[in-house]
C-alpha cells in the first residue's frame, strides 16, 4: 500500500470566515497555495479589497458573481478567471446552491498559510505576516455588469486543447503571473504512460473520474475531488483508474515554461 494519500477536498481542515457564510480550506505546494471556498447561498457582497499579487478563480460548483475594478461578471460552474495584482475585487454567490470555488495564489499568500498548517512538510506560519483583510462590511453592488466577458472568463471545456502522448490525452492550460494550470482529459483504459520527473513540484487535483498516480514506484488512488502533491524531482506518471474518463488539473509554480505555448490565447500575456 502506498504511503502517500490523496486528500479529498471536503476532508481538509476548514475554518469559518466572513461571518460564517464561507468555510475555507487550503493546500499548498512549494510556490503556490490553493484555497477551497464553500460559500453559502445568501452571502452578501463584501466591500472590495486588493493585494499585490494576482489570483486565479476557478468555479467548480454553483454560480458566483465576481466584481473586478467595478466590472461585474457571472462565473458559472466550469469557468475560470484571473484577478490582476492590485485590482480591487469581491464576490458573492448567486441562486440557492452552495458555491465551491478554488482560488490559486502564487507565491503562497502569507496571510492564508495558517489554513494549510495541516501540511507538516512545511514550516508553520509565524506571527507578523502581512494580512490583506477583506472588509467585513456588506455593501450593494456599485459596478457595471459586463455584457462581453471575452478574454476575461473562460469555460475550461472550451480552452484551446492539444493532443499529447500520441493521442492518449488532451491538454489545455491557463496561467497567472507566477503559476500555470494545465487541464488534462484522460480517456478510460489508457495505457500507463512513461514516468518522468522535473525540478519543481506539482499539485494534482482530480476534477472528475478516478486517477491512478504513480510516484517513485508507489501507486496512489486519487478519487474525484481529491488533491495530492508530487515533490520536486520525484519520478511519476498517471492513468485513468476505472471505466470513466478523468479530468485532472495540475498546478505549476512558477509557470512551467514548456507549457507556455498552450496559453498564447490569453491576451494578458500575448
Amino acid at each position: 500500500m502506498s504511503r502517500r494519500k490523496a486528500l479529498r477536498w471536503r476532508d481538509l481542515p476548514t475554518k469559518e470566515v466572513l461571518d460564517g457564510m464561507m468555510h475555507r480550506a487550503a493546500y499548498r505546494s512549494d510556490e503556490a497555495l490553493l484555497t477551497f471556498n464553500w460559500i453559502e447561498p445568501g452571502m452578501p457582497r463584501w466591500m472590495p479589497h486588493s493585494h499585490p499579487f494576482d489570483q486565479i478563480v476557478i468555479t467548480v460548483r454553483g454560480t458566483q458573481i465576481l466584481e473586478i475594478e467595478n466590472e461585474i461578471l457571472r462565473c458559472p460552474a466550469g469557468s475560470i478567471a484571473r484577478v490582476p495584482a492590485n485590482a480591487k475585487h469581491t464576490g458573492w454567490p448567486e441562486g440557492d446552491e452552495q458555491v465551491l470555488n478554488i482560488d490559486v495564489f502564487a507565491p503562497p499568500r502569507p496571510d492564508y498559510l495558517h489554513f494549510a498548517a495541516h501540511q507538516s512538510e512545511y514550516p508553520q506560519p509565524e506571527p507578523g505576516y502581512p494580512v490583506y483583510h477583506q472588509n467585513p462590511r456588506a455593501a450593494p453592488p456599485g459596478g457595471k455588469w459586463m455584457e462581453d466577458t471575452t478574454g476575461l472568463l473562460y469555460r475550461w471545456e472550451d480552452l484551446p486543447k492539444t493532443s499529447i502522448e500520441g493521442g492518449k490525452m488532451e491538454r489545455a492550460a491557463f496561467r497567472g503571473d507566477h503559476t500555470l494550470l494545465s487541464f488534462n482529459w484522460v480517456p478510460p483504459h489508457t495505457e500507463r504512460m512513461t514516468p518522468h520527473k522535473h525540478p519543481f513540484d506539482q499539485l494534482v487535483l482530480v476534477m472528475s473520474g478516478s486517477l491512478a498516480l504513480e510516484i517513485e514506484g508507489e501507486v496512489t488512488e486519487c478519487p474525484p475531488e481529491s488533491i495530492i502533491r508530487i515533490p520536486a524531482g520525484a519520478t511519476h506518471t498517471g492513468w485513468a483508474n476505472g471505466d470513466e474518463p478523468v479530468l485532472n488539473l495540475d498546478v505549476f509554480a512558477p509557470a512551467r515554461e514548456d507549457y507556455l505555448p498552450l496559453t498564447k490565447y490569453q491576451k494578458d500575456y500575448a
